[in-house]
């Protein structure tokens, strides 16, 4: 039931600034050690002429110390919240397989269906422990359809799947320059955070309130420390395990903001995800004009595009950081929105988006982009 009379802001963050310190310091504790564990162990990322242009071997392993913070601070807010304790073990448990399974991948390279396989076993325990579970009826049950049960149970299976594994797959394709990633995914966790409170502060959820509010405030902690260590130049990368873990995190939260009737609320935090989502689709639109495989990695990203216009690598961070907040910032205005117009603040975000895009000249044939610059 959401109240009459709104919390005073102080009193609903207050108690999570113990979540977001633990998650902030415990993962700018272990950095180091987990950096001599990579380096003893010579798990190291290899620079190569394609996809890998930094100029030295970096040590891996970032992922699993940003874990390490950031499943301290989940388990903290399981003695803190009993009532939330469930929902936030269910959230541990598939972040625990998401970054076990990029380490894995990290250190001995996993084959492509055993790596789905295993998404597919954390998207599962999301759905199953009650995240993502009625992500279809958030339109569904606003548009006023009749759907049976049975058929919104299917439709949300599988929304959580393709959610998880976009979160995931978008997530890792952005981590391809110094700082990007970890940066552009603690903004997004401000953004998340701004939902979450604002629900928080209208008492929309006694339960689910704290695991949005602890998994955002984990997140940015877990993000923020581990930037001390891989902003430009960096000193350590987080490898498949760091992107996968927040991926999945940003598709947790999507997911946990899927309330019934509710639209505005899944529309924002969509929102708040548009920069990864919008280099994946930049990327994958401009492999199929220039007729390459869809899913074969290249340097076509839009950070590529910009460092290939002259930008250096911390410009290139700094303006996707700036985008990243815009979208953000976009997301969190439909919460003072009818659902209606969520609607057309996403259309025109997605059409100002595209309009950029071309009017840029990023999704040209690359025989078009070569005689232009020519």
């Amino acid at each position: 039931m959401i109240a009459e009379t709104p919390l005073p802001p102080t009193d609903v963050l207050q108690p999570y600034l113990w979540p977001f310190g633990i998650a902030l310091i415990v993962t700018m504790v272990i950095m180091p050690l987990v950096r001599s564990v990579a380096v003893a162990g010579q798990i190291y990322d290899v620079p190569d002429a394609g996809l890998k242009p930094h100029e030295r071997p970096i040590p891996y392993l970032g992922g699993l110390g940003m874990y390490v913070g950031w499943a301290a601070a989940l388990l903290w807010a399981t003695q803190t919240f009993p009532a939330s304790r469930s929902l936030l073990l269910v959230v541990l448990a598939g972040g625990t397989v998401m970054m076990l399974t990029g380490l894995v991948d990290d250190i001995w390279d996993l084959r492509p269906r055993t790596k789905l396989l295993l998404e597919l076993v954390a998207a599962a325990i999301l759905f199953f422990g009650g995240v993502g579970d009625q992500v279809a009826a958030v339109f569904l049950s606003y548009l006023g359809l009749a759907v049976p049960d049975w058929l919104v149970s299917v439709a949300s299976a599988g929304l959580t799947v393709f959610i998880l594994l976009g979160a995931g797959n978008a997530t890792n394709l952005i981590d391809g320059l110094d700082g990007l990633c970890s940066g552009v995914i603690g903004i997004i966790s401000i953004g998340f955070l701004v939902i979450a409170s604002h629900l928080a502060i209208w008492g929309f959820s006694s339960t689910g309130d704290p695991v949005r509010m602890t998994v955002a405030v984990a997140l940015f902690g877990a993000c923020i420390a581990f930037l001390r260590y891989n902003f430009n130049p960096a000193q350590m990368f987080m490898g498949d395990a760091g992107s996968l873990l927040l991926g999945y995190n940003a598709a947790a939260l999507i997911l946990l903001f899927a309330e019934r009737d509710k639209p505005r609320w899944f529309i924002g935090a969509l929102m708040v995800f548009a920069l990864p989502v919008f280099d994946t689709a930049l990327a994958i639109g401009r492999r199929w004009l220039n007729g390459r495989p869809l899913f074969v990695g290249d340097r076509s990203h839009f950070y590529d595009q910009l460092r290939q216009r002259g930008y250096s690598v911390r410009q290139t961070v700094l303006i996707s950081y700036a985008l990243a907040l815009l979208y953000a910032a976009a997301g969190c205005l439909v919460l003072f929105v009818r659902g209606r117009y969520a609607l057309l603040i996403f259309g025109g975000v997605v059409a100002a988006t595209a309009t950029a895009v071309i009017a840029n000249g990023m999704l040209r044939r690359e025989t078009d982009a070569r005689s232009t610059s020519g």
